[in-house]
């Protein structure tokens, strides 16, 4: 939900969008469309998040993500991260991470792997 000024209050809903580029389909979320609002942004994205990151990468706009594998610290998945930990920090697989929110632990404490 997103207020729009003058007590205009906009609802955003999940929006399956088509990419320009790759033609596959992929989930424009209310997250996002929010974020586009509140920027002002005017057009909706034409690109997955896939084919967005390559065009930026061929385009030199961001460097190439270094993926770091890690094991889960709950479960003992391993999976990656785009970040090296440090800190002593435990790393959570996604789905362990999104359980530990829930049942309200200091999430804080923790690393998300992607």
């Amino acid at each position: 939900m997103w207020e729009a000024g003058e007590g205009f209050v906009v609802e955003f809903s999940d929006r399956i969008l088509a990419c320009r580029d790759c033609g596959k389909p992929f989930t424009w979320t209310a997250g996002e469309q929010t974020f586009y609002a509140e920027k002002s942004l005017m057009n909706e994205p034409a690109r997955c998040p896939e084919c967005r990151a390559a065009r930026k990468a061929r385009l030199g706009l961001e460097p190439p993500r270094v993926m770091h594998t890690i094991v889960c610290a709950e479960c003992g998945q391993e999976t990656t991260v785009p970040f090296v930990p440090r800190n002593g920090r435990p790393v959570l697989c996604s789905s362990c991470f999104t359980k530990a929110k829930a049942a309200g632990m200091d999430v804080r404490a923790v690393a998300l792997a992607d």
